[in-house]
């Protein structure tokens, strides 16, 4: 390789490293900016009230709606069984979909108990600059530390959170892993599934009322 080429090609590895850099700083900023929100309401105790779940619940639904790509996130927990149903369907349990991840969060970090938080420094920088993964470093009132891994993907109008890792635990595999089971013990009727899951938050959410 000539002197030139050499030259050319450091430059290139240069600017592809600038570029995904600076993608992880857009990311970590909408993680950070949620984060912020998401301490500030749980550092409400009246939020916190076990009698009024549905006002935490409610509030963290308004952090997480600019930032969640939950349509984005439904299809893949479908999986292989999205397009087996029309789009009034897919769109039905895109909306429980989404009740059941925010009312995930909700319980897990109230669950956590945290006090503080802080953004951890970036990891490997990844090789698609439009994805990337940011990690946040959550303390309960015990000093335990949590790890949030936040994966997320750049849209039209801004980062999107597709996936996170709630302490190890991947949110978006195991309710993934939970739809394909309910398909299999309906018999595949995903529509039935649906309607099943539909019926489980509405259940849920009256218990937590």
């Amino acid at each position: 390789m000539s002197y030139l080429n050499r030259c050319l090609a450091a430059l290139l590895m240069l600017l592809v490293s600038f570029t995904a850099n600076a993608s992880w700083d857009e990311a970590r900023d909408a993680v950070e900016q949620a984060s912020a929100s998401m301490m500030t309401v749980l550092e409400n105790e009246v939020l916190k009230q076990p009698e009024q779940p549905e006002l935490l619940i409610n509030e963290i639904e308004t952090i997480l709606n600019p930032v969640v790509d939950f349509d984005y996130v439904s299809k893949r927990v479908m999986g292989k069984y999205f397009r087996r149903v029309n789009a009034q369907q897919q769109q039905e349990f895109s909306g429980v979909f989404k009740d059941t991840m925010v009312r995930t969060f909700a319980k897990s970090l109230v669950g956590f108990d945290i006090v503080r938080y802080e953004m951890a420094p970036q990891g490997k920088p990844s090789p698609k600059v439009e994805k990337q993964i940011v990690s946040v470093y959550i303390y309960s009132s015990l000093g335990q530390q949590y790890t949030l891994v936040y994966y997320m993907l750049k849209q039209a109008d801004g980062w999107k959170l597709v996936n996170v890792l709630v302490d190890g635990i991947n949110l978006r595999l195991n309710f993934k892993n939970q739809f394909s089971d309910m398909v299999s013990r309906s018999g595949g009727d995903v529509k039935q599934v649906i309607a099943d899951w539909k019926m489980a938050m509405a259940n849920n959410s009256s218990k937590d009322s």
